[in-house]
């Protein structure tokens, strides 16, 4: 089946997902969790970010970019802080492991900090963010990877989008605020430029520095707020790359994160945290609209009201990446992912 309209169910694309990375020789659990990230994306209509990033994570197995059997070694740095060594270990894999392992040990002290060093693309960092604020605890999740964006004042690439997340327990689920330190991340261009679409204005630079609206020339990414995402972006390198002694300025590839975990019943009971998380939104939700405005939404709700609905009626899937998904299948030998 190919063309636009195209549809799968989230059991469905998680079990191909999983049966794709398992072919490549990855352990069943660590397939599944990429399944998990990816699949997330998606359902919540982040396309960037899902299933079409399969392609290029099979990419870099073949150039060593992406080592299916890596294990990350968890390294203790003091009583609450700690490091990943990942030798190129899934992004997925690597960030769900600090997550846990940072929650595990707030637990304990209140809060937590994860180093996270050479490991791939990390997905949706929202993902782990809301892990977290669903056994009660606060979280920042925060990454750094390949330089795709210009630092305010230049025009050639040379910071990452670098992308945050910042999750905290709600009254219905899960209070999550996930954005790149760019206008867009560079997953959403290849996605328009799969999908034939023009770039808005101000998102991206071509080869020369000069502003361009079509994503086949698009070369480096512009961002949030000219100085303040740049320099936001910057820090985090500071965070990750440097204090994580990472850095490698002759190949800016490399991917590092930092996890952050708070538990908030050391600070107040969860109960009231929430109750009180509830009023401020509700405080939000009621302030008057600005002109246009029909409806005030909190950080995550349009992504948690659209992955219900493609919950039901099926994540879509662009032609482009059926076409590839179907080939992949082929290649592997397993049964490609069944369209609704």
């Amino acid at each position: 089946m190919a063309g636009a309209g195209i549809r799968v169910s989230e059991p469905e694309l998680r079990r191909f997902v999983t049966e794709v990375f398992r072919a490549k020789g990855m352990r069943p659990d660590d397939a599944a969790t990429v399944a998990d990230i990816l699949v997330w994306a998606d359902l919540r209509g982040v396309g960037s970010h899902g299933v079409s990033r399969i392609p290029s994570y099979l990419g870099a197995m073949e150039h060593g970019r992406f080592v299916v059997d890596a294990r990350p070694k968890l390294e203790p740095l003091a009583p609450a802080a700690f490091r990943l060594d990942c030798g190129y270990a899934s992004g997925a894999v690597a960030m769900m492991q600090a997550t846990a392992e940072a929650v595990a040990l707030a637990g304990r002290t209140g809060i937590a900090v994860g180093l996270v060093r050479q490991t791939t693309h990390t997905g949706a960092v929202g993902r782990y963010a809301e892990w977290a604020a669903e056994r009660g605890y606060a979280a920042i999740v925060f990454a750094v990877g390949m330089a795709a964006m210009a630092y305010h004042g230049t025009r050639v690439p040379n910071v990452s989008t670098a992308p945050i997340a910042i999750g905290v327990p709600g009254d219905k689920g899960p209070i999550v605020l996930d954005m790149a330190t760019a206008i867009a991340a560079g997953g959403r261009v290849r996605q328009l430029l799969a999908e034939g679409k023009p770039l808005p204005e101000g998102w991206a630079l071509d080869a020369d520095g000069n502003p361009t609206t079509d994503a086949a020339k698009a070369e480096t990414m512009l961002s949030l707020g000219g100085p303040k995402g740049s320099g936001l972006a910057l820090m985090f390198e500071f965070l990750t790359a440097v204090l994580g002694d990472n850095l490698d300025l002759k190949n800016r590839r490399q991917q590092n994160a930092m996890v952050i975990a708070i538990d908030v019943a050391k600070f107040r009971p969860v109960a009231e945290f929430v109750a009180d998380a509830r009023a401020l939104g509700e405080a939000i939700r009621s302030a008057p609209r600005a002109a246009g405005t029909d409806e005030v939404l909190l950080p995550g709700e349009r992504g948690g009201r659209v992955a219900a609905r493609q919950k039901r009626e099926g994540i879509p899937v662009p032609a482009k990446t059926w076409r590839e998904l179907s080939a992949i299948a082929e290649t592997l030998g397993i049964k490609p992912p069944a369209a609704i």
